[in-house]
């Protein structure tokens, strides 16, 4: 069997195929689909590796960390990732006007799909995130949280603070912050607010998006 070209060389030879019918995305996109089908060649699923939750233990110590280092606006932030299961993504850009206290609501804008939608957080945190809006108006902030060059904090930087405080509470699990996403939905099962078929329907649905083809 002859060696195979490497991807890079036969991009080379294909791009002088398809260069004369000037493609654009979605040209592209359906000529490899149809490439694929004729070839026959399917993705290999990687087995999936279920998340290790924290145990209730482990989230007494988690929040002992947090309480203990007096940080207003850490503490904001993991509690709203805790109590929403809100993405990284969508957590950075959080403005103050996208919060209802009222409602005790959070707007998600442009989420995942580009959405909107709204979030929930329990009507206990409403005061402490009351006086964390009250701090950040008296500084003029625009996002829910930012930087010292009042700019939104970087994705980046939340997984540093979460596995800062994780470290803290003696956790060696790793903990990131949909760690906790996966923790609230499983919680909600738990609790019978969701039941076990929603929860594998939403995983089908999220898997079957992934594998779909136009």
């Amino acid at each position: 069997m002859a060696a195979r070209l490497p991807p890079k060389a036969m991009a080379k030879k294909v791009v002088r195929v398809l260069r004369p019918q000037r493609p654009d995305y979605h040209y592209l996109k359906k000529v490899f689909q149809h490439t694929r089908a004729l070839l026959d060649v399917t993705p290999s699923r990687q087995p999936r590796r279920l998340p290790e939750l924290l145990t209730d233990a482990e989230l007494v110590a988690l929040y002992e960390a947090i309480w203990q280092a007096r940080q207003l606006t850490h503490a904001v932030m993991l509690k709203l990732l805790l109590f929403t299961g809100i993405r990284n993504a969508e957590l950075v850009q959080l403005r103050l006007t996208d919060v209802d206290l009222q409602t005790c609501q959070l707007r998600i804008r442009q989420g995942k799909g580009h959405k909107d939608r709204d979030v929930l957080f329990p009507t206990s945190f409403r005061g402490e995130l009351a006086q964390y809006l009250a701090r950040q108006r008296a500084q003029g902030a625009t996002y829910l949280f930012e930087s010292n060059r009042c700019q939104p904090y970087s994705t980046r930087r939340i997984r540093q603070i979460v596995k800062g405080y994780a470290a803290a509470a003696g956790i060696e699990k790793r903990v990131y912050p949909h760690l906790f996403r996966h923790q609230l939905l499983t919680h909600l099962t738990k609790c019978g607010i969701i039941s076990p078929y929603t929860v594998s329907e939403i995983v089908r649905q999220k898997r079957g998006k992934k594998g779909a083809h136009d």
